[in-house]
């Protein structure tokens, strides 16, 4: 009864918070798109191309990432809009007109700067450009000047120096680094080879028995010890979720305040810290969902009948706390206890 009313608990409450979420960012969405559109009006294409890209950023969407790089191009910035029109056929094949207006841009473009593709291969990575991280693959840079294109795997991260002429197209690709997530966070504990898990905490491999007392093996399943400590990481890395995510919304609205304060340059840097905090709440999304999803797994396969006095699991997990911490620079989730 009680693991039912735990996952029932686990399982409801991110539901109305993640739909609260998305409600919040369309309405965000639309009031950047609104005051994008009031600039661009009053042409002060600048700024309508800063607000256009924040719509899309909240609210992906063709008709805001086409009006930022229209924005782009009225202020004479071409390199930004040639790489939002690449963005915008990549993302949106099936929008009609915008894709049609956005590859005569491409080849516009395509005659004055360097484009380059990122491909990686060995898995996902993140693409980074002169130490900024990059939304798409794909970007035109100014040719005759040196760029380093970096890519992040979970393995490792590696880089390339390039340069390149006007017109000139190239392909980029990344091998991911050898290694595992495993040897990234630490071997296991004794009696086996640890396995990282989403939060880099290793397990040491399971037989199919665990030890009683006496040497007996006991085949009625785990102990309640890996769950209990897998549901308080879960509503650990939940707790720092929800600090990145409010943590975006404030960054919004410095950037708001600085857009109609006119300091643009701080405006820049505030719209590079929100787009790097957007980046960090999506990854931390994937790892809460990942500890949400392994709880579970957890729940299914712990004998809930066993004592605790027979239960080596179970006396660890009284004696394990979870650590969560939140701050300006990030946040970290993880486990204290004696052993």
């Amino acid at each position: 009864m009680l693991a039912g009313l735990l996952l029932a608990t686990l399982l409801l409450l991110p539901a109305p918070a993640a739909h609260a979420q998305g409600a919040q960012e369309r309405q965000a969405a639309a009031e950047a798109f609104d005051r994008g559109t009031s600039a661009y009006l009053a042409e002060d294409f600048a700024t309508a191309a800063r607000w256009f890209e924040m719509a899309n950023n909240l609210a992906p969407a063709a008709p805001a990432l086409l009006q930022a790089m229209r924005a782009h191009a009225r202020a004479g910035n071409e390199l930004r809009a040639g790489t939002l029109a690449l963005r915008l056929v990549a993302r949106f094949p099936d929008a009609g007109d915008a894709v049609a207006e956005a590859q005569e841009l491409i080849d516009a473009t395509r005659e004055r700067f360097f484009l380059v593709e990122v491909l990686c291969e060995g898995g996902e990575c993140a693409v980074e450009l002169d130490g900024t991280l990059q939304s798409h693959p794909s970007f035109f840079l100014e040719p005759g000047a040196e760029h380093t294109i970096g890519a992040g795997f979970s393995t490792g991260s590696v880089s390339e120096s390039l340069v390149g002429d006007a017109g000139e197209q190239r392909t980029v690709r990344f091998e991911a680094p050898e290694g595992t997530a495993a040897d990234l966070g630490g071997g296991g504990g004794q009696g086996g080879t640890g396995a990282a898990g989403p939060t880099g905490v290793g397990v040491g491999n399971q037989s199919a028995g665990s030890q009683g007392r006496g040497g007996e093996v006991d085949d009625g399943g785990l102990g309640p010890g890996l769950f209990i400590a897998s549901l308080a990481l879960t509503a650990g890395a939940g707790a720092v979720l929800l600090w990145s995510g409010l943590d975006v919304h404030s960054i919004d609205d410095e950037y708001r305040a600085s857009i109609d304060a006119g300091d643009y340059a701080t405006a820049r840097q505030q719209l590079d810290d929100g787009q790097s905090a957007e980046t960090r709440t999506n990854a931390l999304i994937g790892v809460t969902a990942g500890l949400a999803a392994l709880t579970v797994v957890f729940a299914a396969i712990t004998d809930w009948g066993g004592g605790d006095e027979d239960d080596p699991d179970a006396a660890a997990a009284r004696r394990v706390t979870p650590v969560v911490g939140g701050g300006p620079g990030g946040g970290a989730v993880g486990l204290r206890g004696r052993f």
